[in-house]
């Protein structure tokens, strides 16, 4: 307890200190993006019972931090004809995946390997919060929200130059979210009184799966890509050289973030980001109303005749990948395996979390969690005796 006391003496005391100016089913869902963050989806169809979709493996890739490479991106158009495609160049950061710039260049045939694929939405939007899928024929909507992601921080929201400083990816989850309706008379009967064709228990699922580890950029500190370590996992150490000054990269004061009294409201901050890549899959299962049949083979041929009747259950799935997506910003697009193909959506439900010397969460004296989208403040300052740049 004295070594913590002693610690958190040393930040405070360095960050309270004046701040002086240092030099330098049959068919898949149809989606489109809403301005509140969420993916909406409407479905047309149910169909045969079918393969639900593979998360897939975000491969490996080494990555230069601060570079940037240029990719060209097709998006299936149906609405301008058949086997048609908009074209994109887009700017992208190496290591985060960030679009920097994109520009249209048009249209043209779709490669052979950008099919639309098969999804039961007829309306699909997709906002920073989630994703929702609709049927009109049904009545259906079905919305997923992004989950919550953790990075795990220590010490927070300031450290000093040069201190070893912990960040951790505290967890990656799924998140699903369901719509259903309870009975279709598609054979004209009724729940009390079904008929051969009728449908019940009609539900459409949309599940958001993490596709990659964690993308964390913050200033003067190399990308950083972290796996997924859950709450107690070993965090990555890393330590800064210079301090959060404007010359050196810092952004707003203190006291312009909701959040962050604890902090003199005048010490400038680095601004970083983190976000985490993610695949959207659906599914969907109904019962119809179906006749048993048994067939007598004979001399003459085949008879068949109804013995019975009976709820048999369909079902359909897969994945819906970004390009099927209408109207999605460029900034949810994530390139994670660096082929040139956007196949996931970025998570920026990003929630801080602050830990203590034994990297837990839950202590009731340090345990405290922020929320900015994505975005990441912090304080670094010069402890007691490091005075002017570092090597100085």
């Amino acid at each position: 307890m004295k070594r913590i006391g002693f610690f958190l003496f040393l930040i405070f005391a360095c960050i309270l200190q004046p701040y002086t100016h240092i030099v330098d089913a049959q068919s898949a869902p149809s989606c489109h993006f809403e301005s509140d963050g969420s993916i909406v989806c409407t479905t047309g169809g149910g169909g045969d019972p079918g393969n639900g979709g593979d998360p897939g493996d975000p491969g490996q890739y080494v990555c230069t931090p601060g570079a940037v490479r240029e990719e060209t991106v097709y998006r299936p158009e149906p609405s301008l004809g058949e086997n048609q495609c908009s074209v994109w160049d887009y700017r992208v950061d190496d290591c985060s995946g960030a679009v920097l710039f994109g520009t249209s260049m048009g249209t043209a045939e779709c490669p052979l390997a950008l099919s639309l694929p098969d999804h039961p939405c007829d309306e699909f939007s997709v906002t920073s919060g989630g994703i929702t899928c609709g049927v009109f024929d049904w009545n259906l909507r079905a919305r997923v929200h992004f989950p919550e992601i953790y990075l795990d921080l220590r010490p927070y929201p300031a450290t000093l130059v040069r201190w070893p400083t912990a960040v951790r990816n505290g967890g990656l989850s799924e998140s699903s979210g369901s719509g259903s309706v309870d009975y279709i008379a598609y054979g004209g009967g009724s729940p009390g009184n079904p008929q051969e064709g009728d449908w019940r228990d009609l539900r459409l699922t949309l599940t958001l799966r993490p596709s990659g580890p964690m993308s964390v950029d913050l200033p003067n500190i190399d990308g950083l890509t972290l796996s997924d370590e859950g709450g107690t996992g070993t965090p990555t150490l890393i330590q800064w050289e210079v301090p959060s000054h404007p010359a050196a990269g810092g952004g707003p004061t203190a006291e312009s973030i909701e959040g962050l009294e604890e902090l003199p409201g005048d010490i400038p901050l680095y601004v970083g980001s983190g976000r985490a890549p993610y695949k959207l899959f659906w599914d969907l299962r109904y019962y119809e109303y179906t006749a048993v049949r048994e067939c007598f083979h004979e001399s003459g041929g085949t008879t068949c005749e109804t013995v019975g009747y009976e709820w048999r259950r369909h079902g359909d799935g897969g994945e819906i990948p970004p390009y099927a997506v209408q109207g999605l910003p460029s900034a949810l697009l994530a390139d994670v395996n660096h082929d040139g193909t956007f196949e996931s959506y970025w998570d920026n439900n990003l929630t801080l979390r602050r830990m203590d010397e034994n990297n837990h969460v839950d202590n009731p004296i340090y345990q405290r969690s922020w929320n900015w989208g994505g975005l990441i403040y912090w304080a670094v300052r010069e402890g007691q005796g490091q005075i002017g740049w570092p090597g100085n």
